[in-house]
């Protein structure tokens, strides 16, 4: 009887000491947290920014005559001799940098949008020949050109290489506000001599012109909102004509005995950009 009470009191301990057991073993074990999923970033939204970058061209100003009845064989034969080039190529070069913004939608891994741009420019050249023909005097042909403010209005689509790199292509409307200007003179006279001749001949045009662009490039988001862009563009903006005539050459005044100029505004861009996202930028990503 003293046995079988001894075993129950044995029992009866253990069992009380059960909760403060598994208590401490609580309190002992680590805490599970689960995994946290992956963040990705999200292209959507809208977004501005500037840029800077560098035009080139082989642009060039072509000459003709602007009525080839009243000057068949004089301004024909200085053309067909070289004594006039043809056309004269400026090759415009420069710098560019303005501002940008846009708004972007993600589906996955596509992106899509539309982004407006304009740019002051200083993207011009210029070219100076002298030339002499028997008969003819010397004559010296300046050619300018310059586009000075360069914008756009583009649809992009691309894909996230990464969820942090986006590469794209691009193509919409294209505008600027463009300058020429074509002399024609003789180097033998003295400065402030008037020239009688009926090459002799000067004129300027300048305008706002429309066209097209299309190119590609590449973004990457490399701090919170902020992302920076590597740009190629070909932009068009057609030909802008005017005429040249000499207003003091006696016989039959006026732009019939004068050369038509045409000058080319067509180039490459290639610049950088520095954008910033407003709104939320990074999503949980989904499994």
């Amino acid at each position: 009887m003293l046995r079988f009470a001894s075993i129950m009191l044995v029992a009866f301990g253990v069992a009380a000491a059960q909760p403060a057991f598994a208590a401490d073993m609580a309190a002992r074990a680590p805490l599970y947290k689960a995994p946290q999923l992956p963040v990705a970033y999200n292209w959507s939204g809208f977004y501005a920014g500037v840029n800077v970058g560098y035009g080139w061209s082989d642009d060039a100003i072509k000459l003709a005559p602007h009525d080839p009845v009243f000057t068949a064989g004089v301004l024909d034969i200085a053309l067909a001799g070289g004594l006039l080039p043809p056309s004269l190529a400026t090759n415009p070069r420069g710098v560019l940098g303005g501002v940008q913004a846009g708004y972007n939608v993600q589906t996955g891994s596509l992106v899509w949008g539309v982004e407006a741009d304009i740019a002051a420019a200083g993207i011009k050249g210029s070219t100076t020949v002298s030339r002499t023909l028997p008969v003819f005097p010397d004559i010296m042909t300046r050619q300018e050109q310059k586009v000075d403010w360069l914008g756009t209005v583009r649809g992009r689509i691309g894909a996230t290489v990464t969820p942090d790199l986006m590469l794209y292509a691009t193509g919409g409307l294209a505008y600027g506000h463009v300058k020429a200007s074509t002399s024609i003179t003789d180097p033998t006279l003295a400065p402030g001599t008037p020239c009688l001749n009926i090459i002799c001949s000067a004129g300027t045009s300048e305008s706002w012109r429309v066209g097209w662009a299309v190119g590609g490039g590449g973004e990457y988001r490399f701090a919170s909102n902020w992302s920076v862009k590597l740009e190629y563009l070909y932009y068009d903006l057609g030909s802008e004509k005017y005429t040249i005539f000499n207003p003091l050459f006696p016989f039959t005044p006026g732009p019939a005995r004068g050369l038509d100029a045409s000058a080319d505004f067509t180039g490459h861009i290639a610049r950088v950009g520095l954008n910033y996202k407003f709104g939320s930028g990074p999503v949980v990503a989904k499994y």
